[in-house]
C-alpha cells in the first residue's frame, strides 16, 4: 500500500512539473501580460482593481473623533519630549561617532568582478532556459505611414528590415513555431504608424527549475573560486 502511494505522489510532482508556464502578451494601442501556471495567475498587466467597499458613517465618525483626541494628547505631551529628545538625540549622535566602523569602499574592479559573478552564472543556463522557451502562437500586424507618401514608404521598407532581423534573432534563442499571422502593409493617407502584437510563450516548470538550481550552483561555484569575486560580493552585502 505504501509503494502505491509514493508511486502516485511522484506521478502528480512528475505531471506537475512538466504543466507549462504560459506568457501571453498583447499589444494593442495597450499592453496586456499574464504569466499562469494551470489553473493560477502569477502576474498580470494591468491589475485587476478591486471594488472598494462603503464605510459605515459611524465608523468613519468613530474614527474622526478618535484622532482629534490623539492630537490633542500629542500637543500636551510634545512640549515636554522635546527637551528630552534632543539630549538623547545629541547622545545618539556621539556615541555613533565612536561606534562606526569605516565601511570598504567599493570599486570599478568590485562591480566588474560581480558583473562578471553574474554574466558566468547565467550564461549557459540562460541560454538552455530560452531555447526550451516555445513561442506557440505569434501574430503581428504593422501599418506604415508618414507625413508623404515618400515618408511612408521608407518607413515600409525600414520596418521589413527591422521584422525580418527581428525574427531571425527570436528563432536563434527560442524556439519559434510558424508564425500564425504576419502582416506589414503601408497607408500613404495616414501620417502615423500603429501596431498590433500578440504572443504566447510556453515553458515548463521542470525546465524553470532546472534554470534556477543551475544558476544558483554556478554562481556558488565560481563566488568559491574566485577571491576577488568573494571580496567584492561581500563588499555589496556587508553594509
Amino acid at each position: 500500500m505504501g509503494w502505491i502511494i509514493a508511486g502516485t505522489v511522484l506521478i502528480v510532482l512528475l505531471v506537475l512539473l512538466l504543466c507549462n508556464v504560459t506568457v501571453i502578451f498583447d499589444f494593442r494601442g495597450d499592453i496586456y501580460l499574464r504569466i499562469s501556471y494551470l489553473f493560477f495567475t502569477i502576474v498580470k498587466i494591468p491589475a485587476v482593481k478591486k471594488k472598494t467597499r462603503k464605510k459605515d458613517k459611524r465608523v468613519k465618525k468613530a474614527a474622526k473623533s478618535a484622532a482629534k483626541d490623539v492630537k490633542t494628547e500629542a500637543v500636551k505631551t510634545d512640549t515636554v519630549k522635546t527637551g528630552n529628545a534632543e539630549k538623547e538625540a545629541v547622545k545618539e549622535e556621539k556615541s555613533s561617532k565612536t561606534a562606526e566602523a569605516p565601511e570598504k569602499e567599493k570599486t570599478l574592479g568590485d562591480i566588474f568582478e560581480v558583473v562578471k559573478l553574474v554574466m558566468d552564472s547565467l550564461g549557459k543556463p540562460l541560454k538552455k532556459l530560452l531555447k526550451r522557451t516555445r513561442i506557440s502562437r505569434f501574430a503581428l500586424e504593422i501599418v506604415c505611414g508618414g507625413e508623404d507618401a515618400a515618408k511612408a514608404a521608407l518607413t515600409f521598407g525600414g520596418v521589413n528590415i527591422l521584422v525580418g532581423n527581428a525574427l531571425g534573432w527570436i528563432d536563434s534563442f527560442f524556439t519559434l513555431k510558424p508564425i500564425d499571422d504576419l502582416h506589414i502593409d503601408v497607408d500613404f493617407q495616414s501620417e502615423r504608424t500603429t501596431a498590433e502584437c500578440y504572443l504566447e510563450a510556453r515553458l515548463t516548470l521542470l525546465a524553470a527549475l532546472a534554470f534556477v538550481f543551475t544558476l544558483l550552483g554556478r554562481a556558488v561555484r565560481f563566488y568559491n573560486s574566485h577571491a576577488e569575486a568573494k571580496s567584492a560580493v561581500d563588499k555589496f552585502i556587508k553594509k
